[in-house]
């Protein structure tokens, strides 16, 4: 009987060790991406640094052999819609290829937020 015991209070105690552990994960995850979609330009800057900076610039003017359009200017903000900007993103345009299958919704709406602020930081007019 004494044996049982022991053997029920060890499994108890390392299914306690086993659920702390796996709280402590999953609490972790979704705090960090809460921390940084909080900051100023966080998930949708972040975003674009990893998919869009390569042909796009840091600046949204673009690399200029590729010939993206310049994201920074008044008249392309005032062409492109959010809806559009969504559209284009997860369906791809041009020989820009669509990232429906890499980006969650979430996503796609935290970059259009990031390319609405590109007008501001490229237009000195």
């Amino acid at each position: 009987m004494k044996r049982q015991v022991s053997i029920l209070v060890v499994l108890l105690a390392l299914a306690g060790l086993v659920s702390l552990a796996v709280s402590a994960q999953t609490k972790k995850a979704p705090a960090k991406g809460k921390a940084s979609a909080g900051k100023a330009g966080g998930a949708g800057a972040a975003l674009w640094t990893q998919h869009c900076k390569k042909c796009h610039a840091a600046d949204g003017k673009g690399i200029e052999s590729l010939e993206p359009p310049d994201m920074t200017t008044e008249k392309w903000h005032a062409a492109n819609d959010d809806k559009a900007i969504a559209a284009a993103i997860k369906d791809g345009k041009g020989i820009m290829p669509g990232f429906n299958d890499t980006l969650k919704p979430a996503q796609v709406t935290a970059l259009v937020k990031h390319i609405r602020t590109l007008k501001v930081a490229g237009e000195k007019k």
